[in-house]
């Protein structure tokens, strides 16, 4: 009765860091997962075989911001809720305690029990190549460190005395989560790199844009424009300079388009970017730095480069 009249009034608190902890623990597995998920595709996918073995710039930087930010939280929310068990604030054993803690158990074993499907699957299957393999076993490692920690934790009778256990874990914790974020800085653009492989890609967008439209007219008109001073091309503008692209009209069916790329477009299966429709289409030569200038045909939908000394009509 005398225990029951200590932790009377505690409940919201006990609940509170508990769900608290569980929440940034799985946020910060999901971050770990994501920042070595890119890291495997990129150094093990050399081709897009798969859709999900593809190299994801955005996601590697969102998974570093995440870990960056959530894994000190949850290790101060842990050690604080550790300390209250310690010093007799809080019942470790509460119900509150027990229910969320075989909630993170239920979590892991069924991440677990699915992920050996699936790994199975792909061998049964024979389409499996090793970063798919490679990404189940991160998942494994993660689910299985968070399944074992929360059973010994659950077993767990007297905070008064240090776990070896639980320094392990946490140490562990911290190695690997600091490793990822290393190993995710050596993969990831500059802010610099990133805002110029922007402005190329609205570029693209844009010569698009101008293509389909000039395409759709002379559809209706059988005629190209002489110039882009109409409003309809207004939006159009180079996104560093906020001049309009140059263009030159060639004949009655072709005309010249042309662009300053700050960088050599890469492969998009290999960039990480999601890199807009190709102009052209599927016959479009990915563009090198510099000015580029290009050479549709209304009358067809193949992009022909010209030489960058082409004459342009203002």
């Amino acid at each position: 009765m005398e225990n029951q009249d200590h932790y009377q009034g505690k409940g919201a608190l006990d609940a509170f860091l508990n769900l608290f902890s569980l929440i940034t623990l799985g946020w910060m597995s999901i971050a770990t997962g994501m920042i070595l998920f890119q890291i495997i595709d990129k150094l093990f996918s050399p081709e897009k075989i798969y859709y999900y073995n593809e190299f994801s710039q955005v996601g590697l930087k969102i998974g570093i911001a995440s870990a960056l930010i959530v894994t000190p939280i949850f290790l101060l929310v842990i050690g604080f809720l550790h300390k209250h068990y310690k010093n007799n604030v809080l019942n470790h054993q509460s119900g509150v305690y027990r229910w969320l803690t075989y909630l993170v158990l239920l979590a892991a074993a069924l991440n677990i029990i699915g992920r050996l499907i699936q790994l199975i699957f792909q061998f049964l299957d024979g389409s499996y190549t090793l970063a798919s393999i490679l990404k189940i076993l991160v998942v494994l490692l993660i689910a299985s460190g968070i399944f074992g920690y929360y059973w010994y934790d659950l077993k767990r009778m007297d905070y008064n005395q240090k776990s070896q256990v639980s320094k392990i874990f946490f140490v562990a914790v911290v190695v690997i989560i600091i490793a990822s974020i290393v190993g995710g800085f050596f993969l990831i653009d500059s802010p610099q790199i990133t805002r110029m492989k922007k402005r190329d890609q609205e570029r693209v967008m844009h010569l698009n844009n101008i293509r389909n439209i000039i395409t759709s007219d002379y559809i209706n008109t059988q005629v190209l424009p002489t110039d882009l001073s109409e409003p309809k091309f207004s939006s159009n503008i180079d996104p560093k300079t906020n001049q309009p692209y140059e263009y030159q009209l060639i004949d009655a069916t072709k005309y010249g388009l042309c662009a300053t790329f700050e960088l050599p477009d890469e492969d998009p299966q290999k960039n990480g970017y999601n890199t807009p429709y190709p102009l052209g289409g599927e016959n479009w030569d990915y563009h090198k730095d510099g000015r580029q200038c290009f050479e549709p045909a209304v009358s067809g939908l193949d992009v022909k480069p010209l030489t960058t000394d082409v004459q342009i009509i203002r």
